[in-house]
């Protein structure tokens, strides 16, 4: 029997919102939940804008919840930069939040292909000139850290590619280049959500919507996972890893 369910870690791209239209369903089961004081916190692969600006759209949605309690591949990056790139000249492929990172971790962003570092993230200002700039850096020696491996981020109207189409990319354009994801499926920011719930790991779960992220870090982080059937584009494969299925949130009961 399993254990119950005192605290939540839930994704946000593809389970409270579809681009930038929320799923009136979740919304409002995470309402209910933050308003009776369930623990949560979000756990996003997104580096398009920070946990500040994240929280603000939640709590306009009426789900409380501070930006702390907010995890990004952002604040991976920082504790990266710090602890092994000190100093680094870093080339962004990336919105604003991610080259704020850099500089707040005492990096220095460049706009030329001499870098230490190629950080990729979500860019809706891309272009032909960043990737080929991004390419000659690497091909120079740099190092490749991604913010997440997912080839596919839910949008409105269907999907666009996210970070790993650019991995992929560079990986081919440029043969042995290996590349640092900071985003699930490592289970560091699951990790990190979890010390801020305060929560044990048997009374904690995970919600996405992605295997290959959301599911396989949950199993990293030794927690259940729930997959919400929210992504029509799912295929089962042998290896994925044990994990409960919803079609709502309201089907998950947190005591």
């Amino acid at each position: 029997m399993s254990a119950p369910i005192r605290a939540i870690i839930s994704d946000l791209d593809g389970v409270v919102w579809r681009g930038e239209e929320p799923i009136p369903e979740a919304v409002e089961t995470l309402r209910a939940w933050s308003g009776r004081g369930v623990p949560l916190a979000f756990v996003t692969n997104n580096s398009a804008h920070s946990a500040e600006d994240f929280a603000g759209i939640l709590n306009r949605l009426g789900i409380a919840v501070a930006p702390s309690h907010v995890i990004t591949p952002i604040e991976a990056l920082k504790s990266l930069l710090r602890e092994r790139h000190a100093g680094a000249r870093v080339y962004v492929i990336g919105g604003a939040a991610l080259a704020l990172a850099v500089v707040e971790a005492g990096g220095t962003v460049v706009q030329d292909a001499q870098a230490d570092l190629v950080v990729l993230g979500t860019d809706y200002e891309l272009s032909y000139t960043k990737l080929r700039c991004a390419t000659n850096a690497l091909l120079n020696g740099a190092t490749l850290i991604a913010t997440n491996p997912d080839l596919l981020s839910p949008v409105e109207d269907g999907f666009e590619p996210c970070v790993g189409a650019l991995v992929a990319l560079f990986t081919a354009a440029v043969p042995g280049t290996t590349p640092v994801i900071l985003g699930k499926p490592q289970p560091a920011l699951l990790e990190a959500a979890m010390t801020l719930l305060g929560a044990q790991r048997e009374e904690t779960v995970m919600i996405g919507d992605q295997v290959s992220t959301d599911i396989r870090a949950a199993a990293a982080a030794g927690i259940r996972g729930f997959r919400i059937t929210t992504n029509p584009r799912h295929v089962a494969q042998a290896d994925d890893p044990l994990h409960e299925v919803i079609d709502r949130l309201a089907e998950i009961r947190p005591v």
